[in-house]
């Protein structure tokens, strides 16, 4: 895995001046960019979950996040170095090539095979499903590593498990903040849902999971019938790439 830094308009050589800039702060902090993007995972996934009680990251996993966090502060400043004010990326633009697939492994290295193997499930559910559903909620947190094991609905009540098949706006809120910079587009009539990676139609690319939820982007369909509802849909595209990734 390799780091990539994404700010627009930046020149090759200012990228690399601020990867350059990230490497120096993992070296000081004697850390890995692969251990410091999994301390950001546990931190970002703390969040999600809303910041929960008695499930914080731990000591070690915040040290790594907050490495992470100074690392894309430094490769900002060195890229942006001379930009006017206004210009100088100030948001969470540093990325480690390939780390999607290992955070989400690493979330519990133990289960993964069985979480890997929802995948498939989850979509066919979340294609058929009527209406909100929290047995699919907690499966998708079990199947993301946001819990480590499969629970019923009343315990993800419990655990405060965000509402992926009813709450458009707790969706997207997760979608923004793990794909960040990706556009979002929903429909509500008829409900659909897409997310785009902002590189898309890039020859260089070669990991787009950029998905639709009904309707991709040449026109076909996935399904016959659209989802019940926009949190669906937009829990389903974002389920849709996740899944095309680990294949």
């Amino acid at each position: 895995m390799e780091l990539r830094l994404d700010i627009e308009g930046a020149t090759p050589e200012e990228i690399a001046r601020g990867i350059k800039a990230a490497q120096a702060i993992f070296d000081q902090a004697r850390i890995t960019a692969e251990q410091a993007a999994h301390g950001m995972f546990a931190l970002e996934g703390w969040d999600i979950r809303g910041f929960p009680e008695g499930q914080e990251p731990s000591e070690q996993e915040q040290k790594a996040a907050d490495a992470w966090l100074e690392a894309n502060r430094a490769a900002c400043d060195a890229c942006c170095s001379g930009w006017p004010e206004d210009k100088v990326c100030r948001h969470l633009v540093l990325e480690l090539v390939g780390v999607l697939r290992s955070k989400v492994e690493a979330a519990n290295p133990a289960n993964w095979p069985e979480r890997r193997r929802l995948f498939g499930d989850l979509i066919e559910r979340l294609e058929t499903a009527t209406g909100p559903d929290r047995q699919i909620d907690i499966d998708i947190a079990f199947a993301l590593g946001w819990v480590d094991e499969r629970g019923t609905p009343e315990q993800a009540a419990e655990l405060d498990l965000p509402y992926l098949t009813s709450n458009l706006a707790q969706v997207a809120a997760i979608a923004h903040k793990s794909l960040a910079d990706w556009t979002i587009e929903i429909d509500q009539e008829p409900c659909d849902a897409r997310v785009i990676n902002p590189r898309r139609g890039d020859d260089i690319l070669d990991d787009d999971l950029s998905m639709a939820a009904w309707r991709d982007f040449d026109g076909s369909l996935h399904m016959e019938k659209p989802p019940v509802n926009t949190a669906i849909a937009l829990t389903l595209a974002i389920m849709r790439g996740q899944a095309a990734h680990f294949e």
